[in-house]
This record gives C-alpha cells, structure tokens and sequence, in this order.
C-alpha cells in the first residue's frame, strides 16, 4: 500500500490545515495510507486524529530545526517507497534532511506551494530544489511570481494544480434575506473572508457608497483584527450606509450562506494564488466580481462567469456590482456559466486526478 507522510506546521486550524485534511481524506479513500507530522497543537492533532491517521508531534521550527528531521528520519526509515508531502519550503527543508537521515533514497519529498511569492537563489535554496522531487503550484501565477527571479531549479519537476473545494452531498441555502431582515426582492451581494485591508475591503465600501440609490444589501460575513472591524465600522458610518451594509460576523459553515446570496465579491488588493471564494460562489450558480491581479483570473472571465476589476479602483468596481444589481438576467447568465465551469473544470475530483501525478516518479 502506498503510504504519504503530510506536514503542518501551523500553530492553529486554518485554510492550509484544511486542505491537507480533506486531501487526506480523500487519499485514505483511494486505499493510500496517511501519517502526519504536525506541532504538538491540539486542536491540529485531536482533528487529525478524528481520520484514524498516526499523528507525529515534532517542533518543525524549519531551515534550522534538525531535531525534528533527526524524529522524522526515525519514522520514515521503516516506510520503503512512501512520500513526504510538505506544503511550504520550511517544512521541505526538515523532509530532506529527514530522508538523508533515514537512508532513504526510495522516499519522494514533494511540496505544494499556496503562496505567491518570489523564489529564493540562495545556496541552501539551490541545494534543497536539487532535493525536491516535485514543487506544486496553485496557479500559473504563482508559478511565474516564483520563475521571475530566476531560480536554480530544474523546469521539469514545476506543475501547477489549481485548488478546489469539497462540497457537501447537498448544500441547503440559508435564507440570507429573512435571517437579515433584508426586503425580499432586493439583492443580495456577499463578501466572506477575513476582514482585512488587503482584501480591497475599503475600496468596496468606497464602491458601495457610490450605488446607495440602488437597491441592495452587502452582506460581509467573516472576522478581522477589532481594530480593523472597528475602522470598516467608521467607514460605513461616515458614508450612510448603516442600512445597505449587514456585519454578519463568523459563519460555519460558509456555503450555505453563499447559496443564500445573489452574487459574490472579493476585492483584494494583493495577489492571492488560487482564492477559493469565488470557486464557492461558482459551485452554487452565483457570478463573482473579482480582482485581476490573482490566480482568479484563471477561471474568472470576465463577461464569461464574472466579472474582473483592477485592485484598487473603486469607481470600476462600483460600475461592476451596479450592473449585476441592476440585471439579474447577467446575473443568471454568468451564474449559470460558472457553476458549469466549475463542475468540468474546478470540481475537487478533477483537482484531486491533478494532484495524484506529483508522488509518481517521472
């Protein structure tokens, strides 16, 4: 039986920790044997465990941290032929080191990149890119952000895997309107994410505040730092717009409440690899007004299945939520569109296909 070792590191429960899960889960179904390496966090390790996987606790502090390769060596020098899947190059460092440790030249060392970041040509990165038998990329953007300053990697183990989401059987909509108090003929535009300056969320107040006269609410559901709440707060005091805007907070879970809006937005302002909000508007019919400065605009066409801005302007995402308000025609159109391309070309199998060539020698 195949056997895959998966590293997280993070010190809480987040998106990352939950991409490993659901990959996990579904490897566990394809007869693949699954053991984890993770900081001894509980909440991290106690949801592992819920899957019945082995879960190793090891400090994982990086580059430096040759303790938990010495710890990680141990495990794997009794798993012949097995792979270990890092999922940032901290950790990826720990699983070289581990498989030299162990003796182990039969065991794969991959990783998932989820950042878009630029790639580092320092001596220790040239030796560890030697190391790495295949890097994963969510986007091409990610991808070419990493290329473009030139590292010393060979070409042939790069590959880009667009994310995905795992849906539930069946999603029952929440009834945004009546939970909310909102008219029932009047649009549902939603915002859901961390409420953080990056997200573009000041430009899409600024937006709004520019289509008062028109009938909509914007729901935003998700959390942010209180100072940051607090200054979202100021700004739609300050523009009136105490009755168009619904502070919705932390929902769980998430897509019911994306079936219950009309449309989905996410504004941001800095380049995300593969955002999966708009792939959750997608999966349940709804267009998204999205950025262009990130790996959305690899399934996000504009007129196609959304719409696409630029980061930072307000006044052409005021011109793009004001057309959708305005049409719901558009807006069954591109919702129709994008839950189509969503199903042929997002849908997590297709990802999950995708994913399963990076643990096969070439």
């Amino acid at each position: 039986m195949k056997k895959i070792f998966h590293i997280v590191s993070n010190n809480e429960w987040g998106g990352g920790e939950q991409y490993v899960y659901d990959l996990s889960r579904r490897q566990m179904a394809d007869g693949i044997s699954i053991e984890l390496f993770c900081r001894p966090v509980e909440s991290v390790m106690e949801k592992f465990k819920e899957l019945g996987v082995p879960v190793h606790p090891l400090s994982l502090h990086g580059a430096l941290d040759m303790s938990s390769a010495l710890g990680m060596a141990a495990v794997i020098r009794k798993a012949s032929g097995s792979t270990i899947h890092a999922h940032n190059f901290k950790d990826a460092f720990t699983a070289a080191y581990a498989r030299k440790l162990a003796g182990r030249k039969d065991v794969r060392v991959v990783m998932c990149r989820h950042l878009t970041r630029q790639g580092k040509n320092t001596l220790l990165y040239r030796w560890l890119y030697r190391q790495l038998d295949k890097i994963c990329f969510d986007s091409e953007i990610s991808l070419n952000e990493f290329l473009s300053t030139h590292p010393d990697v060979d070409r042939k183990k790069l590959c880009i895997v667009h994310t995905s989401i795992v849906l539930p059987e069946q999603v029952d909509a929440v009834d945004v309107r009546k939970e909310f108090d909102i008219p029932e003929h009047t649009v549902v535009m939603m915002y859901h994410g961390r409420l953080d300056q990056e997200k573009g969320l000041d430009c899409l107040l600024n937006a709004v505040a520019q289509l008062k006269e028109k009938d909509f609410r914007l729901v935003m559901v998700g959390r942010g730092s209180d100072a940051y709440t607090a200054h979202l707060h100021e700004l739609v005091a300050e523009n009136g717009l105490a009755e168009k805007v619904v502070f919705a907070g932390f929902r769980h879970p998430i897509l019911p409440y994306v079936a219950g809006a009309d449309f989905g937005i996410l504004p941001s302002i800095v380049r995300e690899g593969c955002p999966l909000s708009p792939q959750e508007y997608m999966s349940q019919g709804h267009p998204v007004v999205t950025t262009d400065n990130g790996g959305q605009r690899e399934y996000v066409v504009d007129g196609w299945n959304g719409l696409l801005v630029k980061p930072g302007d307000c006044k052409q995402l005021a011109d793009a939520l004001g057309k959708l308000i305005d049409d719901a025609d558009l807006r069954s159109r591109l919702g129709m569109q994008a839950k189509t391309d969503y199903v042929e070309k997002l849908n997590y199998e297709h990802f999950y296909q995708l994913i399963k060539n990076i643990y096969d020698a070439d």
